[in-house]
């Protein structure tokens, strides 16, 4: 004889308990977004729920500021990968849980170091020394290369006769949860989400390139509130150039984050 077993618990999506000495089974549905808001029991839910909107508004604000240049160098997981950095940067901040302050100076090393492309890493495509100067205003800033050699293009594919660099600033303002509309906020929305992108012009793979300057200029005359991170990205084309125009290489290229300012 066979014997039937009499389960408790959720398989495939289905949920089998003891109801009046009977047992019943019900199609399980995830709680509401009432629930989750409004029910005691779901805190820690709606304490996640809420950063990770944060997480996205901070997310959202630096990839506006980066413009035509998320096209050329992202991938397809560029995003999601961007949000998870944003939601650790909230874990810094101060308050609680929920109503965290979203302020990427709480932990810029979540970004320094962030690829576009996961598989795309810059500083394996190109190593040169760089430093980035800022003026008191951060009005403007600076990224210096003393010296770029042709040992310093790794990875350079051999077709390539030139490459560009790209510079980008983008500028994310701390996001603040307003009690009255139970929300996050921009802070300082005139500030946020602004961008500026340079290149150098089409360079020689094979000579050795002395003092390359890349100059950005924030794209507004108001100063920029402390509370207004600026993030500075750094990116490389390999492509060939022909009767003077440069044509980049679809593989061969790369961009990061060096610098939170």
């Amino acid at each position: 004889m066979f014997k039937i077993l009499n389960i408790i618990g959720t398989i495939k999506g289905i949920t089998y308990y003891r109801l009046n000495g009977k047992y019943v089974k019900r199609k399980s549905s995830p709680p509401s977004r009432e629930k989750i808001m409004f029910d005691p029991r779901f805190t820690t839910v709606k304490a996640n729920v809420t950063e990770f909107a944060a997480a996205n508004m901070l997310a959202k604000s630096i990839y506006t500021g980066l413009q035509e240049n998320l096209k050329i160098f992202k991938d397809s997981y560029f995003t999601s990968r961007l949000t998870g950095s944003c939601r650790k940067i909230i874990q810094m901040g101060r308050g609680t849980k929920g109503q965290r302050e979203a302020n990427v100076f709480n932990l810029p090393d979540a970004l320094i170091g962030f690829q576009l492309h996961k598989k795309q890493i810059f500083n394996q495509i190109y190593w040169a020394n760089k430093s980035v100067l800022v003026n008191n205003d951060r009005s403007n800033i600076t990224i210096n290369i003393k010296k770029s050699s042709p040992l310093h293009l790794s990875k350079c594919p051999k077709s390539a006769t030139h490459f560009v660099l790209t510079a980008v600033i983008s500028t994310v303002s701390t996001h603040t949860w307003i009690p009255k509309i139970k929300k996050y906020q921009t802070a300082y929305p005139a500030a946020n989400a602004l961008g500026k992108t340079i290149q150098t012009p089409a360079l020689l793979c094979k000579l050795e390139h002395q003092d390359i300057s890349l100059e950005l200029n924030m794209p507004t005359t108001k100063p920029i509130p402390p509370n207004v991170a600026i993030t500075v990205w750094l990116g490389i084309q390999y492509g060939k150039e022909i009767d003077n125009i440069f044509t980049p290489f679809v593989a061969g290229k790369a961009m990061e984050c060096i610098a939170i300012v």
